[in-house]
């Protein structure tokens, strides 16, 4: 980490030396392990370590970005003077700039980003746990009839920011991920699921065990699937596909989709756009949260912000650039990678649980449907409209009974949000988008 810092010092350094308004810094170094064995045999062992720096120039009102994987000082030097050479031809712009000095710093709350585990897991152990938790979900039962693969990830991060308005800072990360795809078969029905278990600490991943049966359990529930009838129903959202829609707002919350009119959520600021029952957090000094961070990418503060309380719309997740454009505070949202102007991005991003248990939920609804997948495609996120093929549970009277497939779930999200009843209490951080299970009045299914 020093050493990142002496070198990100250094280009401030040279920066300084030049006629410029401002700049700033940012250092990636990451090494990741990744895994694939399928069917007992090992089909991909493959370490990367990866480095870049990025570099932000602002003169006269214009921004432009140089990046490289060369650590070279002379080199980078060079890199500047012809990124200034260039920035001449670019347009002005009244909001480019770096973030007011007043409100960058390291968050006073301390997080810990960072597990060590990482540094002595041998890799014989990688490869054994990604063994063991193919050959637990074949053992599961005999309609697991094959696999498309048990993986291990894990990656880990430095990450240093400089700026000439006087921030210089870093910390470090890590990410733990297992996963495995089953196939089960039954009477010519054959279904394909998974489950995963993603965390920043590697004493927090499920065990194989658990991982193993929830992705065979989740195969074997959509044998023998049937098509639904066109109707409209209450359907439950389990807490992967409530994420899902979760996100879709996440995203439509972000101030750089909302100045670009590229948002369904654009001038809705302060109305009320869900159940009073909503409260939507983002925040990045979540414990254990897998994008938890001290600062964001252009050192302003991290904070817990609030977007959605009791259904109304609070605030927008801003970087610098989009608040001046919407006159909209700064929230610490600023994201970015080494070869890109920072834009406006998430971190941990939820719902808050709410007092129901899933059975209560499901039990609730006469006749419905729990929705377990959905598909990417189908969101407009100018206007909301919502409509995606998918596939779930019916419930009878309360009860889960037959899986059904080939039919489409389609509204407006707006709508989806105010005609949440019931929300779940089985809230889990399982990557930076998190739901519990929610209950929805009513949602158009197009089947048979």
């Amino acid at each position: 980490m020093d050493k990142l810092k002496n070198l990100a010092e250094d280009v401030l350094k040279i920066l300084k030396r030049h006629s410029i308004e401002g700049a700033d810094v940012i250092i990636v170094n990451s090494k990741s392990t990744n895994i694939k064995i399928r069917k007992g045999k090992i089909e991909e062992l493959r370490f990367s370590n990866s480095k870049g720096i990025g570099i932000r120039i602002i003169k006269n009102k214009k921004s432009g970005i140089t990046s490289t994987n060369d650590f070279n000082t002379e080199k980078i030097e060079q890199q500047i003077t012809n990124m200034l050479d260039m920035v001449q031809y670019l347009n002005q712009d009244p909001f480019v700039g770096l973030p007011d000095k007043s409100i960058t710093g390291r968050s006073h709350q301390e997080i810990d980003t960072y597990d060590k585990m990482i540094e002595v897991i041998p890799m014989e152990d990688k490869i054994r746990i990604t063994g063991q938790l193919e050959e637990e979900g074949f053992k599961y039962s005999k309609l697991i009839k094959n696999s498309e693969g048990a993986q291990w990830n894990d990656t880990s991060s430095k990450i240093v920011l400089a700026s000439t308005n006087g921030f210089l800072d870093g910390y470090e990360t890590t990410n733990f991920t297992l996963s495995l795809i089953l196939v089960a078969e039954k009477n010519g029905s054959r279904q394909t699921d998974y489950w995963y278990s993603k965390n920043p600490f590697f004493k927090n991943l499920e065990s194989i065990g658990s991982i193993a049966k929830k992705a065979a359990k989740r195969a074997i529930r959509k044998l023998s699937p049937k098509k639904p009838s066109t109707c409209k129903v209450p359907v439950v959202l389990d807490p992967d596909v409530a994420a899902d829609l979760i996100g879709i707002v996440a995203t439509g919350c972000l101030g750089t989709r909302v100045f670009m009119k590229n948002s369904f959520l654009a001038g809705k600021l302060g109305e009320k756009i869900a159940s009073d029952k909503i409260k939507l957090v983002d925040n990045p000094l979540l414990p254990s949260g897998v994008s938890s961070r001290p600062f964001d990418d252009e050192g302003v503060t991290s904070r817990k912000n609030v977007v959605v309380d009791s259904g109304f719309l609070t605030k927008y997740l801003c970087d610098s650039y989009s608040a001046r454009k919407l006159k909209h505070p700064p929230t610490g949202n600023g994201s970015r990678t080494i070869a890109s102007d920072p834009i406006s991005g998430i971190s941990n991003f939820y719902l808050e649980k709410g007092e129901y248990t899933p059975e209560e939920i499901i039990k609730s609804v006469k006749n419905g449907l729990y929705l377990t997948h959905v598909h990417w495609t189908g969101v407009n996120y100018v206007t909301g409209d919502y409509s995606r093929g998918a596939e779930g549970i019916w419930i009878n009277n309360g009860e889960l009974t037959y899986p059904v497939q080939e039919f489409t779930v389609s509204g407006n999200v707006l709508d989806m949000l105010q005609n949440i009843e019931m929300v779940g209490n089985d809230l889990q951080f399982r990557d930076n988008i998190s739901a519990p299970t929610i209950l929805i009045g009513d949602i158009t299914i197009s089947g048979r």
